[in-house]
C-alpha cells in the first residue's frame, strides 16, 4: 500500500482534497485524512539537511502514529 507523492503540483492538488487532522511542529509532519476513501496521509520534509527541510512529500500510511500506540 506504499504510495508517495513528491511532485509539487500533484502534492498540492492532493493536499487540497484532504482534511488536516494534526500538525506535529517538532518533527515537521502534517497528518491528513481523505474523507472519501479513508486513506491516511502524512506530509513530511525528508531532506532536513536542506534549507527549510527541502521539498515536501505526501506519503500514504496505514495508521496514524497515535493509533499504533492504542493497538
Amino acid at each position: 500500500m506504499y504510495k508517495l507523492i513528491d511532485n509539487l503540483d500533484e502534492l498540492y492538488k492532493k493536499e487540497a482534497s484532504l482534511k488536516k487532522i494534526k500538525i506535529d511542529n517538532i518533527n515537521w509532519l502534517t497528518y491528513y485524512l481523505d474523507e472519501n476513501t479513508g486513506q491516511k496521509w502524512v506530509k513530511e520534509y525528508p531532506h532536513s539537511e536542506y534549507h527549510g527541510g527541502g521539498a515536501p512529500q505526501l506519503r500514504l500510511i496505514e495508521k496514524f502514529p497515535w493509533e499504533e500506540k492504542l493497538s
